[in-house]
């Protein structure tokens, strides 16, 4: 009984750090539109909301009714549990005026980040991610940590993993990406991707194609923002944005699947086991990379995706696409090409633009190197992995928002997100005739087995367990390398017609 009453109240308390989550977010939905001197103010409420929700997780309370809750059997109830004996563990070694200060303090980075990605001004934004490190290194002491400070980092956005896991996994990741883009970079213009695309068709063909996929309106809504993002007010109020460009049709089209792919995971993961719980979401950031970039690489770029979406995309385009075949519009969307910014880079390429980060988030952490430094540094890492001389700051580290946030660890995610789903699309092909599917606009059955597979769990299981449930393999870098080079070598090595 006295463990039944312990649950049931710490069920109470996730409802209210859950709600507190979800006011956080609907401030962080329009934080781009708070007027310049509105930002200390919001940045003050944003603080207030995390100290709120630090003193429910690390309260003595919360210690107590752990202690009380013996091993349960529902794996629903051992998700939540578990997360907040680790919640709780972290919490209790931030005291809550450091955790206000790092609110306070990256809430008033994004405008000054902003500001001078703008104006592509290091200068104006040195001192703020000079004392953003400074923060970060002290919150990695306070954590703990085995064999370096970025160990207690990434194990906050990915449970589990170690640098040194990771470090393993992206050399293997680093060699395959060179191998293809030494054979494969291609600097043909494909102009007809570069002319003008009404934004308001645009728009209406994003709409209509994530309509298909599976986004459900009455749960979801699409939104315009200088970086796309996906954020969850709710359990049923789950918003995207995409950023529209009349003369680059391509980067809208997949941010919005990449986004979308976030969306339905969102989406899946709250239901009638997971509502309203800590637990409604994606078992790691990880996972959810692996899900956006499913939609948007593996699914979205596909030849099957492009044959039923092609048609209509001709339609709504007919003056910039008039003698384009879709073997010629496969071509150009493949285009490898070395570049500087991260969110443009093609899917070969991608990769090596994390792998720079993590390395240069190391390095920071670790004391060696200093901030004023990044600059320099960044330039010569991007010579070094893309064979690319950075121009400016603004393409180069000012390009990221992270940062800003103090959300060092968070960018090894993208690639082993980039890594899980080509596993999990192998698997998923052992049962599913994906392209015949994809090709027939049949998306019901593509969704449905993730749903089965992996969005229903929610958080439930942390994401080496879930990989290993879908997969039976622990990560494994061998899938994206296979399903790498036969896109990029294989495939789609034909000549454009003519």
């Amino acid at each position: 009984m006295r463990d039944q009453k312990a649950y049931k109240r710490l069920v109470e308390i996730d409802h209210e750090v859950t709600l507190l989550s979800h006011i956080q977010s609907t401030l962080v939905w329009d934080q781009e539109h708070v007027p310049p001197s509105a930002q200390d103010q919001r940045a003050s409420y944003l603080a207030y909301l995390e100290k709120k929700i630090h003193s429910l997780i690390s309260s003595n309370e919360m210690g107590e009714l752990l202690e009380a809750i013996e091993t349960q059997d529902d794996p629903a109830t051992e998700g939540v549990v578990r997360h907040y004996q680790k919640s709780y563990n972290r919490s209790k070694k931030l005291s809550s005026e450091f955790v206000q200060l790092f609110s306070e303090t990256t809430s008033k980075a994004h405008y000054t980040w902003a500001q001078a990605r703008s104006e592509d001004n290091f200068e104006l934004y040195e001192p703020t991610l000079t004392r953003i490190v400074e923060l970060v290194q002290q919150k990695a002491e306070l954590y703990g940590y085995e064999d370096e400070p970025y160990d207690a980092l990434i194990d906050v956005f990915e449970p589990g993993t170690t640098t040194k896991e990771v470090s393993l996994l992206f050399s293997e990741l680093k060699q395959t990406t060179t191998e293809i883009l030494a054979h494969k970079e291609d600097e043909s213009p494909y102009t007809f991707l570069q002319t003008h695309y009404p934004k308001d068709k645009q728009e209406l063909f994003i709409k209509e194609m994530l309509t298909t996929i599976g986004f459900d309106w009455k749960r979801g809504v699409l939104g315009e923002s200088t970086h796309p993002y996906t954020i969850t007010l709710g359990s049923d109020d789950i918003r995207i944005t995409t950023r529209y460009g009349e003369s680059d049709v391509t980067s809208p089209l997949f941010s919005a699947l990449h986004e979308g792919g976030h969306a339905l995971y969102e989406m899946g993961a709250s239901n009638e086991v997971t509502r309203n719980l800590s637990i409604a979401s994606g078992a790691s950031l990880a996972f959810h990379e692996s899900q956006s970039r499913l939609w948007e690489n593996i699914l979205g770029r596909s030849r099957s995706f492009w044959t039923y979406f092609f048609p209509r995309f001709k339609q709504l385009f007919s003056t910039q696409l008039e003698y384009v075949d879709l073997n010629t519009f496969m071509k150009a969307i493949h285009r490898v090409q070395r570049t500087p910014i991260r969110v443009e880079a093609d899917e070969v390429t991608y990769n090596l633009h994390i792998i720079l980060r993590f390395e240069l988030e190391r390095l920071l952490l670790n004391g060696e190197l200093k901030v004023r430094e990044l600059p320099h540094a960044w330039k010569e890492m991007t010579k070094e992995l893309l064979s690319y001389e950075v121009k400016n700051n603004r393409e180069g580290l000012l390009q990221d928002i992270h940062w800003s946030m103090g959300e060092f660890g968070y960018f090894p995610t993208y690639a082993l997100g980039n890594i899980y789903s080509a596993q999990i699309a192998h698997k998923m092909r052992e049962t599913l005739d994906i392209d015949a599917l994809l090709a027939e606009g049949e998306f019901s059955l593509v969704l449905g087995w993730l749903h089965e597979h992996i969005y229903q769990y929610g958080a439930i299981y942390e994401p080496k367990e879930l990989l290993m449930n879908i997969t039976g393999e622990k990560a494994s870098v061998s899938y994206l390398d296979a399903y790498l080079r036969n896109r990029y070598l294989k495939e789609y090595s034909y000549e454009p017609a003519k």
